[in-house]
């Protein structure tokens, strides 16, 4: 087989494109390709497909996969034809897609870098610039858009995270295989709001659940967008078990001044103690909360009603849970502990996602994984500066695409 064969197996070309050449430039540690088209073959239109004459070319370079140590090229004079409906335009070449300068084995490789590495360090590796990696990305996460458009949507789950500093946050809705779905700017009623406005009817009639905290504004995007809504949202135990540690340790920290001086320190001793659920205490543990309960009489009732919680969620699944939540609401606002009766209020209103959540067994657990992956990859990165491209590179890495281009079809 002779060079010309041999780099069009690799290029996988085949009619009417051809190899006419292959050079080696040792000084610049480059191969080029020429690559030409039978002139006899009639020339189409690469929008309406329709045959069109001719009306001129240009030279073109694209770079390919490295031919061992050298940097390879593939240069074509590539025509361009005249179209009485779409006008001048340049013929679709099958080795890369329309505006790249890059062929489509070469964007592949460069996509299995990053999934792996930041595009700082696959930019110094492959030798291109950082803006030509990011546009790489960029074609890989639309062309994954547009190839998955029917990811499951059944089961859905909303988190925010932060972008940067001073409460500039993004709104992340992922499904129950852990993949992004969408990634919008904020975190208001209108952020949420914008991904219903994107699914089709048939699909959100097809939702089954929507578990997410309790914010306020994705309670009421979700009610204007969704029919049946108070079937289907679910706020999970994670969230519920957040809230009333949180406020554990601020009951803790408001007895504690008032405590005597000499057990101030155990007080604080004590903390994580007092967050951790009951059945992984040790008896050291429970009688030192028993011993400090004497001294934080709201502390150790805040504590009771904690542990008491927890056996709900674990002990019902729906027959007998609403009326276990409701002696529990109605106990917390007898005790007189104002924060207390103060959540179990919210929590009273907000009892349809609980029950929910218990009902379809639906947690955002992958969702604050997600959550904690995207902040990793904020590290990695060292920061976005970009908001659109900090969105781009959670939907390339989590959003479960199918990116890769592919060269033969």
């Amino acid at each position: 087989m002779d060079q010309c064969s041999l780099y069009e197996q690799i290029l996988g070309l085949s009619s009417p494109w051809f190899v006419t050449g292959v050079e080696l430039n040792k000084s610049q540690g480059e191969v080029v390709v020429q690559v030409d088209r039978d002139k006899h073959e009639p020339l189409t239109c690469p929008r309406c497909g329709r045959a069109c004459p001719g009306y001129d070319s240009r030279e073109r370079r694209w770079r390919h996969l490295d031919t061992c140590q050298f940097r390879t090229q593939v240069v074509v004079q590539v025509p361009r034809i005249q179209c009485p409906e779409h006008g001048c335009l340049t013929v679709n070449v099958p080795w890369a897609e329309q505006n790249s300068r890059y062929t489509l084995l070469f964007e592949a490789f460069v996509i299995s870098w990053l999934r792996a590495a930041s595009i700082s360090s696959v930019s110094k590796q492959l030798r291109l610039s950082w803006t030509a990696i990011d546009n790489i990305m960029a074609r890989a996460v639309q062309r994954g858009l547009a190839n998955t458009p029917e990811r499951e949507s059944s089961q859905l789950a909303v988190d925010e995270t932060a972008f940067r500093k001073g409460h500039d946050y993004i709104t992340i809705v992922s499904n129950r295989l852990g993949q992004v779905l969408a990634v919008e700017d904020g975190r208001s009623q209108h952020s949420l709001g914008r991904f219903y406005d994107s699914l089709e009817d048939n699909r959100k009639k097809a939702i089954k659940s929507i578990s997410m905290d309790m914010s306020p504004a994705y309670l009421r995007a979700t009610f204007d967008h969704i029919e049946k809504a108070h079937r289907k949202i679910a706020f999970d135990h994670f969230h519920v078990a957040q809230m009333l540690t949180k406020l554990l340790n601020e009951t803790r920290k408001a007895d504690m001044k008032q405590a005597d001086q000499s057990l101030r320190q155990e007080i604080h001793r004590s903390r994580f103690t007092w967050l951790r659920h009951g059945a992984s205490l040790e008896l050291e543990q429970i009688q030192q909360i028993q011993l400090l309960s004497n001294s934080l009489k709201h502390t150790g009732l805040v504590w009771y009603f904690k542990e008491k919680a927890r056996e709900i969620w674990k002990g019902y699944r729906v027959k007998g849970a609403r009326a276990a939540w409701n002696d529990w609401i109605q106990l917390a606002q007898l005790t007189g502990i104002r924060s207390l009766s103060a959540l179990a209020t919210q929590l009273e209103k907000r009892l349809f996602g609980i029950l929910n959540a218990m009902r379809f067994r639906a947690s955002n657990g992958l969702a604050e994984a997600i959550n904690r992956q995207v902040q990793a990859l904020k590290v990695r990165a060292r920061g976005f500066r970009n908001k659109e491209r900090f969105k781009r590179s959670i939907l390339f890495h989590y959003g479960g695409l199918c990116m890769a281009p592919n060269p033969y079809e």
